[in-house]
């Protein structure tokens, strides 16, 4: 900014009088948060024009400013959707490129959480859409459910790209207001780990010829990882190396667990060598899909991970998931460990079930899972609260499952 007015030189601000420096323009918070780091650090340091910059969720309690190169990350999402061609054609072939967005405030890009917010404050430089949510998601009033449903006609994207508690969300509220579809024909499903309640939600509210798909993405890299048209998950491995690695640092085989340590490749901008990711992966086998990269299923955050008891097992947020999969009068759970001894899940149901068999339900595939653990409580509730980043954890554990060491 200050070099369109011939007031710097060699990175070092030159004035030579109060009148000129009063004659510079006022900035505040909008400019530094739309424009960090490039438009507002001295020309002589800035990063190339062609850089996106974004920044995390706060999952783990800090949030973090990632920058990368835009043609590389453009590239790393063209490889990775190479391993689903329908969603790839969607998404980058078809000649509607209109993008609508819905998750945590936090991973938008944008101050989204206001009812106050316009559509233009809420539109990225790329034309994305982002719609407007409360950060608590499930606590959204009506008002802003009901502009969201008005946007997404509106806006008539070709794909839509959300978090799956977020989507599936709306979704329910969209029944619930007599909208049966959605005007969508592509979804990525991304941000946090992807339910079979939320899955349901989301294709039951879509055309028949709609794809669906989960991607495995960071805000430090963009994408990595994609669920092929079988069901699997590749890992893009041209863009980038993945360790799987077990507490020893050693590679996790097919059917144990191991931490994801991310490598990126080409990337000279802001290189990541062997950075933790905190994600808890499993080597699969052979798809028949045919696809390049290693299969992984995913298994959430190993910081959200259960005990099965005193000194017991750790048991993920995917193993729990796996468990409640056929309880399908349940619309969004949560899991909560303080102590090894007790667990205590609070459920959300679907109008016209039964309460008190969903309870039931849950409370046996809880106790068959987790047969050590000595309390296991399970209630309906009306709201389970999101994250302090926004984002909606189905487990929540005791914090002290190999603390501060790979797994």
């Amino acid at each position: 900014m200050i070099d369109r007015h011939g007031l710097a030189e060699n990175g070092r601000l030159r004035l030579a009088s109060e009148k000129e420096f009063r004659a510079l323009p006022f900035t505040g918070k909008p400019d530094f948060r739309r424009g960090f780091p490039a438009k507002v650090i001295n020309p002589a340091e800035s990063l190339p024009e062609l850089t996106y910059t974004s920044s995390s969720s706060g999952t783990t309690g800090d949030r973090l400013v990632t920058v990368v190169h835009r043609p590389l990350l453009a590239e790393r999402m063209a490889v990775t959707a190479a391993a689903h061609p329908a969603l790839g054609e969607r998404l980058l072939g078809a000649e509607n490129r209109r993008v609508a967005r819905l998750a945590a405030p936090n991973c938008s890009d944008v101050e989204c959480a206001t009812p106050l917010s316009t559509r233009a404050d809420r539109t990225l430089p790329d034309g994305t859409l982002v719609l407007s949510v409360s950060h608590d998601v499930l606590a959204t009033p009506d008002a802003m459910v009901d502009r969201m449903l008005e946007e997404i006609t509106d806006h008539a994207p070709a794909w839509l790209y959300a978090d799956p508690t977020h989507l599936a969300f709306l979704c329910h509220r969209a029944r619930a207001r007599g909208v049966t579809r959605l005007p969508v024909r592509a979804v990525v499903l991304t941000y946090s780990l992807l339910t079979y309640a939320a899955r349901r939600a989301v294709t039951e509210a879509l055309p028949e010829d709609a794809v669906v798909a989960e991607v495995l993405s960071m805000s430090e890299f963009g994408w990595f990882g994609i669920e092929c048209a079988p069901g699997a998950r590749h890992l893009n491995e041209e863009n980038f190396h993945h360790e799987i690695l077990r507490e020893d640092g050693t590679e996790a085989g097919p059917g144990e667990l191991g931490e994801l340590v991310v490598t990126s490749i080409g990337d000279r901008l802001s290189p990541h060598v062997r950075y933790r990711t905190g994600d808890l992966l499993e080597p699969g086998g052979a798809c028949a899909c045919g696809a390049p990269g290693r299969t992984v299923v995913h298994h959430g955050r190993a910081s959200s991970r259960l005990l099965d008891g005193p000194g017991g097992r750790a048991v993920t947020p995917r193993q729990v998931d796996d468990t409640l999969a056929d309880v399908t009068g349940v619309r969004h759970y949560r899991v909560d460990q303080s102590e090894p001894g007790t667990v205590r899940c609070r459920i959300i149901t679907s109008p016209g079930t039964d309460p008190a068999e969903e309870t039931g339900a849950v409370r046996d595939r809880l106790r068959a899972l987790l047969p050590h653990v000595e309390r296991v409580e399970v209630g309906t509730v009306a709201h389970i609260e999101a994250e302090r980043s926004g984002k909606f954890a189905t487990c929540s554990g005791p914090g002290r499952v190999r603390e501060g060491a790979l797994l």
